[in-house]
């Protein structure tokens, strides 16, 4: 029994071992992959006579790609989801309501946003410390960003359900304006504040095209989102990537938001980064 128990647990460390090195280094390539590639406004493409993956797209909406055989990866423009550092009150509190908020979309807004600011006052609805010291709980808010996804579902009004549905569509990374080409329904639902009829004819148009301008915008769903600042219907340089090994049950996962801006000392930052 002693020798079995041993045998299994050396093939799972190996099975383990491999899929670091596999997801390690497809994340090298990947970065290749990224920093020599043209960005649209759906995906990134890279030169046809590249043969450093089969790969040739890499979508930004979060669709998951094969990278080889068992190892998928996945990119996010923050332009395409709710950041909750370049907060944006209404979607953000859209995207809460529709998950099921419980008519308290609102407090969980006030209260984020008590959360995150420096100082000891309320807003309506919100909770600064003496909230949490009342409910018994052995934590207070960070006045302070967020120093990690997870920490949102612990504000008042928030639990663990309620932010198992919202999570996919959250990032901590900036985001520069906003990019309905590569939004999942939710966000565009909760970003432009329409609703199930016009997102599904928003949808058909995409499917043939990409959006690139208010006028396209406006005819389609009547809402303009374009302001003097910003970038807007094209991806932000900041890119959230998952890379997974093991299929179909995954062993290694590495997740790391990117900023894909260069500068003469780095080709690119890397502003969080997770391995699971």
């Amino acid at each position: 029994w002693l020798v079995k128990e041993h045998l299994k647990a050396a093939e799972a460390l190996r099975k383990k071992t491999e899929a670091i090195l596999k997801a390690r280094s497809s994340y090298d390539t990947l970065i290749y992959l990224i920093l020599n590639g043209r960005m649209s406004q759906r995906e990134i493409r890279w030169a046809a006579n590249d043969d450093v993956s089969s790969l040739k797209t890499l979508p930004l909406d979060g669709q998951k790609v094969s990278l080889s055989d068992d190892v998928s990866v996945q990119a996010k423009d923050s332009n395409g989801m709710v950041s909750l550092v370049s907060i944006h009150s209404g979607a953000l509190e859209r995207l809460v309501q529709k998950a099921g908020g419980n008519g308290n979309a609102s407090g969980i807004l006030s209260s984020y946003l008590d959360w995150i600011d420096t100082d000891p006052f309320v807003r309506v609805n919100g909770a600064e410390a003496f909230y949490y010291q009342g409910e018994g709980l052995p934590y207070g808010p960070r006045n302070y960003a967020l120093q990690y996804q997870e920490e949102f579902q612990l504000i008042k009004g928030m639990n663990k359900e309620l932010y198992r549905q919202i999570e996919p569509h959250l990032t901590l990374l900036p985001s520069l304006g906003f990019n309905p080409n590569t939004a999942s329904d939710e966000v565009l639902m909760a970003y432009l504040n329409i609703d199930e009829n016009t997102l599904k004819g928003l949808r058909e148009y995409m499917s043939k095209k990409p959006l690139s301008s208010d006028m396209e915008l406006f005819a389609i769903t009547g809402r303009k989102i374009a302001t003097d600042e910003g970038v807007y219907f094209f991806p932000s340089p900041f890119i959230e990537v998952i890379v997974s090994a093991g299929e179909p049950k995954k062993l290694y996962q590495i997740r790391a938001g990117l900023d894909t801006r260069q500068n003469p000392r780095f080709p690119y930052g890397i502003l969080y980064w997770r391995e699971e």
